[in-house]
């Protein structure tokens, strides 16, 4: 078969912690059972938050930018030369963390029994107990047609009292899942006004069937949660869990969207949910990039964007202590074979909480050009961003029935990946997405009858297909 030309100038010259999405495990968990995800489900700013990102704490500002850049290899041969800007922004380091009062919020309804979800989620709230300090605060809230406390907000002490209430979690009955967050939401209520911060941690598959069952009207819980001063984080379970419904909530409750597909996967989960436990260090942050002239933006990935009189403004909302957003512009009109490359002024502006005061860090020196794709991070998550983009098309491929220009799109992406793992051969990550993509062209081709075919880049300019 002929290779297929792809502009990955390898030679290969092109050759802290942060969020974490559940978009990319919820497509790997879903093509590893032969099933295919849907095109909502996959979401580029949760592929790139799902990557670790070593960037300086800027302290005493309750947030910084990191700037990089690169060519903009994933492409045609004959295409204009691209740029890609990356801007990390990375919330400041907490010394010590606050007091916490945590409610756990547990789905046991019937559909909790199936496929393992109750025996993760048992697990995983044991491992979860067993991070938590002895003077935090816990409850446990278990709904089914109904909600019950099984455990008030109460210091975990020795963890006893917490791991009697996880072991009584058993499915059954309906999901009442409104009326589990009114539950929970009710219990850290009684705690306002005292030093501690309030969290709700809420484990389902969200298939909601009695009593609010509206999506608007359960997330705007999490909305007046979270006007009230406590944060909700969600974390889905299972295949069939309606992943729009968490993804609303945690937007709403400004916390954290998790998909748990594994035990493995647990100590993951909550290791970053405390890290996004620790206080909340800046709000309202805008990032803003005014061209160049003669610079134009081709796209912007990551988070939302909005552009007016000349400037592009990307909302990234509040941010929590060593948290971290990742942005990749990607233009037309600036050397991409420069070593540095003027790409125009960004500036970031946010609300310091700690200083409650407005706050501006910006930058207008050029962007330094990263010739090689294993240093830095931003052919990396450029990368990440490409393949993100390519499967969300490949599902809106397939879901129309189009199986073989969702292959193709596939085979675009695969090749890609492959480029830059062989640039990155200690990224372990990488290779999962590899495995990833390899799991998703099994699944496709189970649809079509087709056999399975092995794709990798060679280190310059071919793909290899057989």
């Amino acid at each position: 078969m002929r290779p297929t030309a792809l502009l990955i100038a390898l030679a290969l010259s092109l050759s802290g912690c942060g969020g974490l999405g559940a978009s990319r495990a919820r497509t790997a968990y879903a093509v590893a059972h032969g099933e295919l995800p849907r095109p909502a489900e996959i979401r580029v700013e949760e592929y790139l938050a799902d990557y670790e990102e070593a960037l300086p704490d800027p302290a005493p500002h309750a947030l910084g930018m990191t700037i990089e850049g690169a060519r903009a290899a994933w492409g045609d041969e004959d295409a204009e030369p691209l740029f890609v800007a990356q801007v990390a922004v990375r919330a400041r380091s907490s010394v010590v963390r606050p007091p916490l009062a945590l409610m756990l919020v547990v789905d046991r309804s019937g559909s909790m029994q199936e496929a393992d979800k109750m025996t993760y989620v048992r697990e995983g709230l044991l491992r979860l107990a067993a991070r938590l300090d002895p003077l935090d605060r816990v409850g446990l809230t278990a709904f089914d047609h109904q909600a019950q406390v099984l455990l008030p907000v109460v210091p975990v002490g020795d963890g006893a009292a917490l791991r009697a209430a996880i072991a009584a979690l058993a499915p059954r009955g309906g999901t009442n899942l409104s009326e589990g967050l009114r539950v929970g939401y009710e219990a850290l209520d009684a705690l306002a006004g005292e030093p501690v911060m309030r969290r709700v941690v809420l484990l389902t598959d969200a298939m909601a069937n009695v009593g609010e069952t509206d999506l608007h009207r359960i997330a705007h819980q999490a909305r007046a949660g979270d006007a009230r001063g406590v944060r909700l984080s969600a974390v889905g379970v299972g295949l069939a869990y309606r992943d729009e419904v968490l993804v609303e909530m945690a937007r709403q409750g400004q916390g954290n969207h998790y998909f748990l597909d594994s035990p493995e996967r647990i100590d993951r989960v909550f290791a970053r949910e405390l890290e996004g436990l620790l206080e909340d260090v800046a709000d309202q942050a805008l990032l803003t990039l005014r061209p160049a002239p003669g610079v134009e933006i081709v796209r912007v990935e990551g988070a939302d964007v909005a552009s007016s009189g000349g400037e592009w403004r990307v909302e990234l909302g509040r941010l929590g202590a060593g948290q971290h957003r990742i942005v990749l512009f990607t233009l037309r009109g600036a050397n991409p074979s420069a070593r540095e490359v003027d790409v125009g002024r960004f500036s970031l502006d946010f609300v310091d909480l700690r200083a409650g005061e407005p706050t501006r860090v910006a930058s207008a020196a050029p962007v330094r050009a990263i010739a090689d794709a294993a240093q830095g991070t931003v052919a990396r998550n450029a990368a990440v961003a490409w393949m993100a983009s390519d499967l969300r098309e490949v599902a809106a491929l397939a879901e129309a029935g189009r199986f073989d220009e969702a292959e193709r799109r596939l085979t675009r992406a695969r090749a890609v990946i492959s480029a830059v793992s062989v640039a990155r051969p200690a990224d372990a990550q990488l290779r999962d997405d590899l495995q990833m993509l390899d799991d998703y062209a099994r699944a496709l081709a189970a649809r079509t009858g087709r056999p399975h075919r092995t794709v990798r880049a060679r280190l310059r300019v071919a793909v290899e297909e057989g």
